[in-house]
């Protein structure tokens, strides 16, 4: 029986069979083992192959499989159509169908994406003495910084296998954030602040550096309002009036822990300014419930015409910017706490326009103590306590005529006949002051 030489090339096999399809040579039976015809399936080395591969690798395996399967070999026996049967019925067939599936699924392709990101920012703490015990602040904000992120990335039928950085580009550098931490205990037990305003306790001795108790600047009152600028140990530099220096922290309050310290420093600072040669053409820095208070409840204001017209007063000085208590104090000296008959009767109580010789027929009549009381304001600041020209209400100007300085001396050298006058009025307003 004749046989293959399965030692051959498939070249050669191929030529074989094709001359004897041709007739120019005769069939031979077909004895090959089953070991020896094996098609191993198709293994793709690289896997990371294109769609025009892909497509051209298929086209190849169909061209070769239908090579084969054409060249049918025609047998004259039963012994020849038996090894031709064994040789088609292959038990390792090409699937052809399973390999053009697998090619088809195992789509890789790459993408290269750039993206921005984000690059945080550090926080960094710094202590600070000048500020409230673990309290914090914000000197200097964070911000983030930005990078371009260029990156390759694999994907296996749209799902992604692989990515890989190729280049970092940064655009902008990350600001780092800083916070200043407090450290003064001082500060944390005022509930306050550097630049704030704080008070002293009592009268306190201000000095041009810490610790030298010689070299003194001046002698700042109970209850004044000073700003502090710093704060180091036992001492605080501070500002008051114009002047600076250092006092003694223990002789230090705020608000937040003296809560009556702010309306008692607004009292100090009214008195503080009270003196005989005291200016009276400009407020006397009362509140109108404090006009009501101070000319309220005297014993020698019987009929309580003065305290009646507390108000009458204060709404003078805001007209004419003059000093209310200045007014009062006038009336009160002239019209005896409005027990004068010119008060009674006239309404007026200062006895105003009046003279020596015939002090009530002279004087005049007011419809009201209201009225009274407006008009000698007015008179005041038109003529006894501005120099000409000065701007005073409704666009006029002081005509000054009997203008001998903005004192309550000046005022009485023309107002008054008595010399004394001056002293017995400004006597009255400080017992008023006090009563602040």
């Amino acid at each position: 029986m004749n046989q293959f030489n399965t030692e051959k090339s498939l070249s050669e096999l191929f030529k074989e069979v094709q001359d004897i399809r041709c007739g120019r040579a005769k069939p031979k039976t077909i004895n090959i083992p089953k070991e020896n015809i094996k098609f191993n399936k198709v293994y793709v080395i690289d896997k990371k192959f294109n769609s025009i591969g892909a497509i051209l690798g298929i086209l190849f395996v169909i061209m070769f499989y239908l090579l084969i399967h054409s060249n049918y070999i025609f047998a004259t026996s039963e012994e020849e159509k038996v090894a031709i049967a064994k040789y088609e019925q292959n038990d390792y067939p090409i699937e052809i169908m399973e390999i053009i599936s697998n090619n088809i699924s195992s789509l890789t392709t790459k993408e290269i994406v750039t993206s921005e990101l984000q690059i945080p920012y550090e926080t960094t703490y710094v202590e600070n003495n000048q500020l409230p015990l673990n309290e914090e602040k914000v000197v200097q904000i964070g911000k983030i910084g930005y990078l371009d992120q260029t990156v390759i990335k694999t994907f296996e039928n749209s799902e992604l296998i692989d990515e890989n950085i190729i280049s970092e580009i940064r655009k902008t550098e990350p600001v780092t954030e800083i916070i200043e931490k407090g450290t003064s205990e001082f500060l944390s037990n005022l509930q306050a602040h550097i630049g704030d305003t704080l008070y002293t306790t009592e009268d306190v001795t201000m000095y041009k550096t810490p610790n030298n108790e010689e070299d003194t600047i001046c002698m700042i009152y109970q209850y004044i309002d000073i700003k502090i600028l710093s704060t180091e140990d036992a001492w605080s530099c501070v500002t008051v009036d114009g002047l600076e220096g250092y006092v003694k922290n223990e002789f230090i309050t705020s608000k937040n822990l003296t809560p009556e310290i702010e309306e008692l420093s607004r009292k100090k600072r009214i008195l503080i300014g009270v003196n005989p040669t005291m200016q009276v053409n400009r407020p006397s820095g009362l509140t109108k419930d404090d006009f009501i208070r101070v000319l309220s409840n005297h014993r020698e204001d019987r009929d309580k015409i003065i305290q009646n017209c507390a108000e009458f007063f204060y709404e003078a000085e805001q007209k004419y910017n003059v000093n209310g208590l200045f007014l009062a104090s006038m009336g009160i000296h002239e019209s005896n706490w409005g027990m004068s008959n010119i008060a009674k009767q006239k309404k007026n109580l200062f006895g105003y326009g009046s003279y020596d010789s015939s002090a009530f027929t002279s004087s005049y009549t007011f419809e009201s103590y209201q009225y009274g009381i407006d008009m000698v304001g007015k008179v005041l600041a038109k003529y006894y306590i501005n120099e000409p020209g000065t701007g005073i209400y409704d666009g006029e100007t002081a005509v000054g005529s009997y203008y001998n300085g903005a004192t309550i001396a000046g005022v009485n050298v023309r107002y008054a006949s008595d010399s004394n006058w001056s002293n017995r009025v400004y006597s009255i307003m400080e017992s008023l002051y006090k009563d602040l």
